[in-house]
């Protein structure tokens, strides 16, 4: 038994499927990227349960921090006529770096405020140094450090004699120490512990210098798994806008720092780790830094490629260093009475406010983008572009870090600030360490990221190819009903062709 149609409904119910397909298909390749944006959206708002929380709270990429020390080699000489400093690079020492957050608290304006613990694991077999056994000479910070906090003290002379006198014996201002005790293990440095001691004798003799609160004396002494050290961070969770997700509101407690001035002192930026996906993010970008106590902005670079997944990058470049010199916006850089300002000249920043009142400053490795002056006073350096610029590469719809190679080299500014034992010392930048904090997605994860990005093309393609077949479907129904389904006479809608039935 068969049904004959009449030409009517053959062509009511062409026309009908065709456009049902058609009209699937154009709703399905409007609401499917709504619909999958919205998805990725709540997957990266930073609150418990999301893809973009578990992920920050343990990350899944490896992180390393490569620290390589300056050895000062001819400080026998340092008294020669014509004298310059001649360095050698020592490492690099590369540590695993581990994250953790703590006493997380979640305010009512959509913030969330945190403590991070940095936790550094030596890995011997990607260092190139001998940790244990390379010895390093430089500058004794502390006694910089004295000599710079006090050189507008009217006490200074007596505290200079008793320095003097308290260590004729060594008559030196330099150290002589291991590289593992001058990074994190710290060693018994006699400045420090006399300086501690007058403090409590006498402290107005102290007054005006910023002690550490440790004994002992190490760039990286008392930071590995402090919870304190990075200090208190406030940062948004998207939940209100998921553009201010990771973003910086306040640490420790404010949003200018007493450091610099201005809008050198204003908190903001990201963390570095969380960045809220679908921004246009062709323009500069800001890191906040515990370890230089403000922000810096980072170029726009162009795109780049990490394990197939397409991003975009951007780099360090004069700007977070200029001093005021290039960009009037960073006259505020400076922490000097503004009259007398600038003092340093392009390429360090002074973060000796930041730095327990050291004389120290920060720039790129080997003062890469740094004034000339800086580069002449010593031997040594070797800036390059590819081993020394600062990286960071995102991928702009999720905002995921698929490259970051962060460096910074710490100095300290010589000069004699008044103390007998530092008279002879060349007035000049002295480098005394830099490091590479690097990170690259895995391929794994690359892959997971790669097929997030395709579901929306997914749906494209689907619908594409829903509405190629709608079309293809109108075209041989409109075929037909001009070719194919022609009658002179009327004929039933839908008849059962009895010919065809079969009694048994």
């Amino acid at each position: 038994m068969a049904f004959a149609c009449s030409t009517k409904a053959k062509r009511w119910w062409a026309f009908s499927t065709a456009g049902i397909v058609c009209i699937v298909a154009i709703i399905l390749g409007v609401v499917w990227p709504i619909a999958v944006r919205k998805e990725i959206e709540k997957e990266f708002l930073l609150k418990p349960g999301t893809r973009i929380y578990d992920n920050w709270k343990n990350p899944p990429v490896n992180i390393y921090l490569e620290i390589y020390l300056w050895n000062w080699t001819n400080t026998n000489d340092y008294r020669d006529a014509g004298y310059k400093p001649q360095l050698q690079q020592l490492g690099p020492y590369t540590f695993r770096e581990i994250h953790e957050r703590d006493d997380l608290l979640w305010n009512d304006d959509f913030t969330l405020t945190f403590y991070q613990r940095r936790i550094w694991h030596y890995e011997p077999e990607l260092s190139a140094g001998d940790l244990e056994n390379d010895i390093v000479v430089s500058v004794n910070p502390v006694l910089l450090t004295v000599g710079y906090a006090t050189k507008d003290n009217p006490l200074q002379p007596f505290l200079d004699g008793l320095i003097n006198a308290s260590f004729e014996i060594i008559n030196s201002p330099f150290y002589v120490v291991r590289a593992k005790d001058i990074l994190f293990d710290g060693y018994d440095d006699m400045f420090l512990k006399a300086l501690l001691n007058l403090a409590e004798q006498y402290p107005q003799l102290v007054e005006g210098i910023t002690l550490p609160p440790y004994d002992k004396f190490g760039w990286f002494y008392g930071r590995n798994d402090s919870k304190i050290y990075d200090g208190k961070f406030t940062i948004g969770t998207g939940l209100d806008r998921w553009e201010t997700m990771g973003m910086m509101h306040r640490w420790n407690g404010v949003r200018q720092t007493e450091f610099y001035r201005g809008e050198c002192g204003l908190v903001h930026g990201s963390t570095g780790e969380l960045w809220p996906p679908f921004q246009d993010m062709r323009s500069n970008v800001s890191v906040f830094s515990p370890d230089i106590c403000s922000a810096m902005s980072l170029e726009f670079d162009g795109e780049i490629s990490v394990h197939d997944v397409n991003g975009y990058k951007w780099k360090g470049n004069e700007r977070p260093f200029d001093n005021g010199h290039r960009y009037s916006e960073t006259k505020c850089q400076c922490t000097a009475p503004e009259e007398n300002c600038p003092v340093l000249a392009p390429g360090v920043l002074d973060v000796s406010r930041c730095k327990w009142g050291a004389p120290a400053t920060v720039s790129y490795p080997h003062f890469y983008l740094a004034d000339e002056k800086y580069l002449d006073a010593i031997d040594g350096m070797q800036p390059n572009k590819p081993q020394h610029e600062f990286i960071l590469a995102l991928e702009p719809h999720t905002g995921v870090a698929l490259q970051v190679k962060a460096q910074l080299q710490v100095n300290l500014a010589i000069e004699h600030y008044g103390l007998t034992m530092l008279k002879d010392l060349p007035e000049v930048m002295l480098p005394i360490l830099w490091f590479c904090q690097r990170a690259d997605i895995s391929e794994d994860l690359a892959s997971d990221l790669k097929l997030l990005l395709i579901l929306p093309d997914i749906g494209m393609y689907i619908a594409i190819g829903l509405g190629v077949i709608g079309l293809i479907s109108f075209a041989a129904a409109l075929y037909c009903s001009l070719k194919v389904w022609k009658t002179s006479k009327p004929e039933p809608e839908c008849t059962r062709d009895k010919t065809t039935e079969t009694i048994e």
